[in-house]
């Protein structure tokens, strides 16, 4: 069974997650690098930017931009959003799906990379997020 029914689905839960993760750690330390992290999802299509550039001081850490395209990312992972569902679960091994040709990247994968021992907040909000509404669908 497919991670999104839609692109509509896929949408909410990641401008929902959005907001949620906009002062966590991992936000925190995207700002303080000034980076730009694109997630290009297929199969439903999205484009996902985690903008640490662009927020203001005193503002959210980092902004989630929806299908968006500027600011240029620093580093843009492409992946089937099934894929990229295991990977906010904290269920994918990173370096192997990318070693295996599971997820392509352009850019500079090596400081993305080093922000991934911040990222199990988000796994765990992640997968909050999903079981909220999994237990607030209809029966």
């Amino acid at each position: 069974m497919a991670a999104f029914t839609d692109k509509a689905e896929i949408r909410e839960i990641f401008a929902e997650l959005g907001r949620r993760a906009a002062t966590s750690e991992a936000a925190k330390a995207l700002f303080e690098a000034g980076m730009v992290v694109a997630f290009v999802y297929s199969s439903p299509d999205l484009t996902l930017l985690m903008d640490g550039r662009t927020p203001e001081e005193g503002g959210p850490a980092m902004i989630m931009r929806l299908d968006e395209t500027e600011p240029q990312p620093d580093v843009t992972f492409s992946c089937s959003a099934d894929l990229g569902h295991r990977f906010w679960s904290g269920e994918l091994d990173v370096t192997q799906a990318l070693a295996r040709g599971e997820i392509t990247a352009r850019g500079s994968i090596a400081k993305a990379l080093r922000l991934l021992p911040l990222m199990p907040p988000l796994y765990e909000e992640y997968r909050r997020l999903r079981a909220e509404r999994v237990a607030g669908a209809p029966a």
